[in-house]
């Protein structure tokens, strides 16, 4: 009976194989990846522990930078660790910035390597870096989190939830995408707003107003592994739509020559394909927002002209979306996915024609239910008294 409990307590006291001390590794919180010469350029952000106020009052910047360029994903991420004291770890990313020229011909390149690299997680966020590099997008300093790879993520969920221009869309949603049927992926982008040789600098974080920030942009379409097009903030809206992606939406219409705001709280959205033709249903609740016309909340027939002119602007960013998506022969909704789902056998017999032929000539059909609400007691607009 001893020589049984010997083998057990000795593997209790082996350890872990791989492991590591933490003061021995460079945790990376953000990668961003570029060309550059034909090369890859991967531009790593290494959390600073040993971020400390000096005697002197100086500051150790929160994060470091590190470049590294190769032929290869590989070689560039080895370059990279040539110019870093401990071994790069990849467990804690939270987001990787892809420039738009990796996105048109090199994706693959970079989802394999990062598929098949035994640290990586697959819940961090992707964005398409819009109008710049993907490595001045990583360099840019925040006041409002610890690292600026941190702050993107966190602007990516929290405009997710409170907008509906953008989603947020983690590794497995998009590898998840790109391997299935009759789908086509989207990605957030991000721009910089300021000069760029300031958004790196600590004296950034320490401005009332930074003069050089992130700013969310709209969505990039895919066709494959390839980007082809972005949508402008209507279609954005659209896409999100379709793809039950929205939590909240501001619908600005014209009502007697002025603006009524309705915010949708509550949307969903379904779609039946058959025969070449869409049938797109959307059910959704709003209450009025922002009232700038002098009207009548408790006039029935005023309610229901607010709510044909939102039924309408939503219809708008659905067609938008579709236009833009038939234009550039990508089914980034599912339409294919559903037919490969319920006729896997007409499926077989479409799917070479899918992308290029079939979609662009979808008919498609929508249908949107809206329940509105007069939020608030007060029937006109508020005006001051002189």
């Amino acid at each position: 009976m001893k020589k049984l409990l010997i083998v057990p307590l000795i593997l209790l006291l082996t350890g872990c194989w791989n492991y590591r001390e933490l003061n021995q590794l460079a945790i990376t919180t953000g990668i961003a990846v570029d060309k550059e010469n034909d090369n890859y350029k991967i531009t790593i952000m290494i959390a600073n522990s040993k971020k400390n106020s000096g005697s002197d009052g100086s500051i150790t910047p929160s994060a470091a930078v590190y470049n590294g360029t190769g032929n290869t994903i590989y070689e560039a991420f080895k370059d990279t660790s040539l110019s870093v004291s401990k071994q790069i770890y990849l467990s804690h990313i939270d987001v990787l910035v892809l420039s738009e020229e990796i996105a048109k011909n090199n994706l693959t390149d970079v989802i394999d390597f990062l598929f098949r690299y035994p640290q990586t997680r697959n819940n961090f966020y992707l964005v398409l870096a819009k109008d710049k590099k993907a490595s001045e997008i990583l360099k840019v300093t925040t006041p409002l989190e610890t690292f600026p790879s941190q702050n993107l993520a966190k602007n990516l969920e929290i405009t997710d939830k409170l907008q509906g221009y953008t989603y947020t869309v983690d590794f497995t949603d998009f590898t998840k995408s790109l391997v299935s049927e009759g789908i086509n992926p989207v990605l957030p982008s991000v721009t910089l707003i300021g000069d760029t040789s300031e958004g790196n600098k600590e004296e950034n974080v320490e401005q009332n107003e930074p003069s050089t920030y992130l700013k969310l942009d709209m969505l990039g379409l895919f066709k494959n592994d390839k980007f082809v097009a972005w949508a402008n903030p209507n279609q954005s809206k659209g896409i999100n739509i379709i793809n039950n992606k929205v939590y909240i939406l501001g619908v600005v219409v014209d009502y007697q020559d002025k603006k009524i705001v309705t915010e949708i709280t509550e949307m969903e959205t379904g779609f039946k394909v058959e025969d070449n033709k869409v049938k797109i249903t959307i059910d959704t609740t709003g209450a009025i927002q922002e009232i700038n016309a002098d009207i009548n909340l408790y006039d029935p027939q005023t309610i229901e002209d607010i709510k044909k002119a939102d039924i309408e602007k939503i219809k708008e960013y659905v067609n938008e979306a579709i236009n833009l998506a038939k234009i550039n022969k990508t089914d980034i909704f599912g339409f294919g996915n559903y037919v490969y789902k319920n006729n896997p056998q007409k499926w077989e017999e479409i799917k070479d024609k899918w992308d290029d032929e079939i979609f662009p000539n979808l008919e498609i059909e929508i249908e949107v239910n809206l329940k509105l609400q007069a939020k608030g007691s007060i029937n006109n607009i508020v005006e001051v008294r002189e």
